[in-house]
């Protein structure tokens, strides 16, 4: 088996884990979460809606610990506020995106580097 094809096996389950769990988090945790928050009166956390971005701050302001979280709070999000309405379950969907898309970076490049995919 050549490195390409070792690399496509590894890297496939993450890059699948990855998409999936940014679909459920973005429909079952963000989209309930500003939900909640609607009917409340508040204002959208996160102003900023680039192309997925919001999802990734909503999973870091979830699944930081509350210091590095409320760094974000002053640069991009209300992540205190985030939090308030976040579940256990919305932890563990943010602490999986996190993982699978940090995963996906590193094995990215080490691909690049190391193996030669550029």
């Amino acid at each position: 088996m050549s490195s390409e094809w070792i690399f496509f096996w590894v890297s496939f389950p993450f890059l699948a884990l990855m998409f999936g769990s940014w679909l459920g988090f973005a429909r079952l945790t963000m989209a309930r979460i500003e939900k909640q928050m609607k009917a409340e009166g508040k204002p959208r956390p996160c102003p900023w809606d680039g192309p997925g971005g919001r999802v990734v701050l909503y999973a870091y302001a979830i699944v930081l610990p509350q210091k590095l979280a409320k760094r974000i709070h002053v640069q991009l999000i209300d992540a205190p506020l985030i939090r308030r309405y976040a579940l256990p379950k919305d932890r563990w969907l943010a602490f999986v995106l996190v993982i699978s898309g940090s995963t996906m970076i590193f094995l990215g490049f080490w691909g690049s580097y190391y193996l030669g995919f550029y």
